[in-house]
């Protein structure tokens, strides 16, 4: 539980667990005020808040307000509601626009306003997507730290059932793919029967991947532990009938544009992604880097023509990474080219053969051309690397209820069920399958 009067860093991978605590103070009738880079109605409608306030940054506020206009608002908030909350949403996104200092010197200010007025201020934060230098340096501007990675969720939510959105028990409607709540209640959507390939399946095996992780968003110093990459001169230009790939060894630290393009990508934001490796193939045309993670954020989108002119071109470069060759077959086996979409896998296997998430791709592929059997011996192979991967227990449940063997699939959701007691979907699917397995 999130104490009232203190300033709070969470250390989360997404903020399941700090908006369950602020909607709980809401609920109890807390003066609650939330600022956020996400539109303010959708946030209302998915965690079913009730009176919390919203300051909603666009692209288009001045980085400056954070320290004038936008702290003012918020110490008047406090200092006219006793024991309020406020809210710093995707603080990650505020560092990346406006720079860590001035960021740093915002949160501290509120810090000691909520310690004056006696508020509360919660700030979640996915490490992964910072600096360690920048979460060790936040860390010590806050009175408690809590690091809530690894804690599963029961709450009042429920995953979709066809794009895995999580959603709140009262929205009839899932915002992402449109799907009807109120229709899983009265039958569960099950894999085996009511598509062939479920969007369930292709979401959790498709494990879409980047080009690198993360890199360093904010243009600091590196410490004297992590070595700068040594800028070489550039190489001659081979000629233009056979193009040369860019030098990754020697990727430049100021590499602003695709650095940008990643950090705003792992936040959801494709689409202003997309305009960052723009500009980052505009400097270095021959990125495969860059093509690769802008096919990424176009096979997001669903532009799936655009992302695959992207793969491809990123092939030209690079045409030995075998997560390329596991995204192209994602992309193909959903044109229905699913004969290409093998080749994509086989391929890829052949680079990389411990890969779970590219057996588990193959599997779902195997699926679609109705071969069950090899389906199960990819899924099986995949689990042997990962037994703790969920997706490829839920595929190759849907794969045995396929086939009827209903009580193959139970077990199934069991083991889904050992890693985590309250998956909704394992929850839901094993008492269908159990009702099925009776009639049998």
């Amino acid at each position: 539980m999130i104490e009232k009067g203190k300033n709070h860093l969470i250390f989360e991978s997404s903020t399941n667990y700090t908006m369950e605590m602020f909607t709980e103070f809401d609920k109890h009738g807390t003066p609650c005020i939330m600022v956020t880079t996400n539109l303010p109605k959708k946030i209302k409608k998915e965690f079913n808040l009730k009176q919390v306030e919203f300051i909603w940054l666009t692209e288009a506020d001045d980085p400056k307000a954070l320290k004038g206009p936008i702290t003012d608002e918020l110490r008047d908030f406090v200092r006219n509601n006793k024991g309020s909350v406020i809210f710093i949403d995707e603080v990650e996104y505020l560092i990346l626009e406006n720079g860590y200092e001035v960021v740093e010197e915002f949160l501290v200010g509120l810090g000691n306003i909520t310690h004056e007025f006696g508020g509360t201020l919660i700030v979640p934060l996915d490490p992964n997507s910072i600096t360690e230098e920048i979460s060790k340096a936040l860390s010590k501007k806050f009175d408690q730290i809590k690091d809530v990675r690894n804690i599963m969720l029961t709450g009042n939510k429920v995953e979709c059932p066809e794009c895995g959105a999580m959603w709140h028990t009262n929205i009839p409607v899932c915002d992402i793919c449109g799907y009807e709540f109120k229709a899983d209640r009265v039958k569960p959507s099950l894999a085996s029967e009511e598509k062939k390939i479920p969007r369930i399946e292709a979401k959790i095996s498709g494990k879409l991947r980047s080009g690198m992780p993360v890199p360093e968003p904010m243009p600091e110093p590196i410490p004297e532990s992590m070595p700068e990459p040594v800028r070489e001169p550039e190489p001659e230009r081979e000629p233009v009938d056979k193009p040369a790939a860019y030098d990754h060894a020697v990727r430049p630290q100021d590499d602003s544009w695709f650095n940008r393009g990643v950090a705003l990508e792992k936040m959801g934001k494709s689409e202003q992604a997309i305009e960052c490796f723009d500009k980052a193939l505009d400097e270095n045309p021959n990125d495969s880097w860059a093509w690769f993670n802008k096919g990424v954020s176009l096979h997001r989108l669903g532009l799936l023509g655009e992302a695959l002119f992207c793969y491809d071109k990123a092939l030209t470069y690079n045409p030995n990474d075998s997560d390329l060759m596991s995204n192209k077959g994602i992309l193909l086996r959903t044109l229905g080219k699913t004969d290409e979409a093998l080749e994509c896998y086989e391929r890829a296997l052949e680079l990389s053969p411990h890969d779970p998430g590219i057996w588990s791709n193959l599997g779902v592929t195997y699926r679609v051309l109705g071969m069950v059997d090899k389906a199960l011996e990819a899924y099986n192979k995949a689990l042997e690397i990962d037994s703790q991967d969920v997706g490829v227990w839920l595929n190759k449940a849907a794969a045995l209820q396929s086939e009827g063997r209903f009580d193959e699939a139970i077990q199934c959701y069991e083991s889904i069920l050992k890693i985590n007691p309250y998956h909704p979907v394992a929850l839901r699917n094993k008492e269908f399958a159990m009702g099925r397995s009776l009639r049998s």
